[in-house]
């Protein structure tokens, strides 16, 4: 099972920088996290750890195997159905070639009944002959009815069992969890050997493809911001290198300045919530990294 929970993020202050001499600024610069969604991987049967293959800190791809559950239990009845899939195949081939000598012998004993029916006509036979055969084809016709009923049967047994595999090979597949995004392991909940039941979890992953930047502006420079418009991120400790997000979302109300913005101007002023997926090089972010938006204006 899977829960998606969403970090809270600790906004910070707005800082507005001029960029060119004639005092219009050319670019906003404001200083944002890093968040993104954490997946909580959960179990979803009951059973013994057999294989661990998560480490907190290490980098997860999507579909990879995180943990075993012994499944000994499930595998075995498995192996009981196949069995019993083996006895349905034999007795379907007896059942086939004897339905095959019963038709024949119907067809046989309906050709006889109609010759002595022409014989008797012409009073060529005794009316018991006759009456012996048009016996003889109707048991071969219940022998044959039977026959089919039971290949019916059988029918409905194979049916069954094969419903019944089914449903054990998508339980097995449960007996092994599987990353549901790529992305690095946060935090780890068990250990090998301990047992898990359904909804026990398992780890904490962080969906990379999720991340982005939140920051706040104010309302002025949000008239001059548009969805999908191209920002920078500068990295503190990585001067030089550019990476690039676009603008998903804008608060739908204003919000107050965090309470530690020094100047009390700044602290009456209303913000506006901004987030930004990040685009590339997503491993170098982490959650709750403090970075700077340079956004240009449209």
């Amino acid at each position: 099972m899977l829960m998606s929970k969403k970090i809270l993020v600790v906004s910070i202050g707005l800082i507005v920088l001029t960029a060119c001499s004639r005092g219009t600024p050319e670019f906003v610069m404001a200083a944002g996290v890093v968040d993104g969604e954490v997946i909580t991987v959960k179990a979803a049967v009951t059973g013994k750890i057999e294989t661990l293959h998560i480490l907190e800190g290490t980098e997860v791809d999507k579909d990879s195997i995180l943990v075993t559950v012994d499944s000994d239990k499930i595998e075995n009845q498995i192996q009981g159905l196949e069995i019993q899939e083996q006895g349905i195949t034999l007795n379907r081939k007896k059942l086939d070639r004897r339905i095959q000598l019963l038709n024949s012998n119907l067809e046989y004993w309906k050709k006889q009944v109609e010759s002595f029916e022409r014989l008797e006509k012409k009073e060529s036979i005794a009316g018991d002959q006759l009456e012996q055969a048009r016996l003889k084809m109707d048991e071969v016709e219940a022998s044959l009815f039977d026959a089919q009923q039971s290949l019916l049967e059988l029918f409905v047994q194979s049916k069954n069992v094969k419903n019944q595999k089914e449903y054990l090979n998508l339980l097995l597949e449960d007996h092994i969890i599987v990353s549901p995004v790529s992305g690095v392991v946060l935090e780890k909940f068990v250990s090998q050997g301990e047992t898990v039941f359904p909804g026990t979890s398992v780890a904490d992953i962080l969906d990379w493809s999720s991340l982005y930047v939140e920051t706040f502006l104010e309302e002025t420079e949000l008239s001059r911001l548009e969805l999908g418009q191209k920002i920078d991120v500068l990295v503190d400790g990585m001067e030089g290198r550019v990476f690039s997000g676009t603008i998903i979302y804008f608060g739908k109300k204003a919000e107050f300045s965090p309470k530690y913005i020094i100047s009390e101007k700044e602290r009456q002023s209303l913000l506006y919530r901004v987030k930004i997926k990040l685009e590339q090089d997503l491993k170098v972010f982490k959650l709750g990294m403090p970075v700077t938006v340079r956004i240009g204006r449209v």
